[in-house]
């Protein structure tokens, strides 16, 4: 096992961690029972929309899809609110999947957040409570929407590369 992830599972897998991690849990649990109560929840989870949009928006630039719009207010939109939004105007086959999937990067961030929580302070105490909002914040904003979702299907030739490496690889170690 390479020294980060050991170092990670060794903060987890302690007392503070198991805290710490049971702390977060619960922030998502909470933030799935407000979702009916959605002014509440858009000011609640704002930190990680503000996460969720920045990550497609850098994504945007480091892949050539020409972000222009930004927004981080709720609006409405049909019968659903939709939270944040990036506009980008070349979104192509080529860099959809990486603009789209662009929040999963996020989680990475808050394990290493966590994990570095965990060791500045071993001993769980309620300061704690802050930096574990902000994990789960980050984490729960790390889930691609459904939007997300149409944007990695332009790249639809990331599919159709997987399943035929996996056929060669099939073929190479059956």
């Amino acid at each position: 096992m390479i020294a980060p992830l050991r170092t990670t599972w060794n903060a987890l897998y302690s007392r503070a961690g198991v805290v710490y991690l049971g702390a977060v849990v619960g922030y998502l649990a909470l933030f799935s029972l407000l979702r009916l109560r959605i002014t509440l929840f858009s000011v609640v989870v704002f930190p990680g929309t503000l996460f969720h949009e920045l990550s497609h928006w850098a994504a945007g630039v480091l892949f050539g899809g020409r972000p222009k719009g930004l927004r981080l207010w709720p609006r409405r939109s049909g019968a659903q609110v939709v939270l944040g939004s990036v506009e980008c105007t070349n979104l192509r086959w080529y860099n959809g999947v990486f603009i789209g999937l662009a929040p999963l990067a996020l989680l990475p961030i808050a394990l290493a957040l966590m994990t570095w929580s965990i060791d500045v302070a071993p001993e769980p105490h309620a300061s704690e409570a802050g930096w574990a909002y902000l994990v789960a914040c980050i984490a729960y904003a790390s889930i691609p929407s459904r939007q997300d979702l149409r944007i990695v299907a332009i790249s639809r030739w990331m599919l159709i590369s997987a399943i035929a490496l996996a056929g060669l690889a099939w073929i190479q170690f059956r």
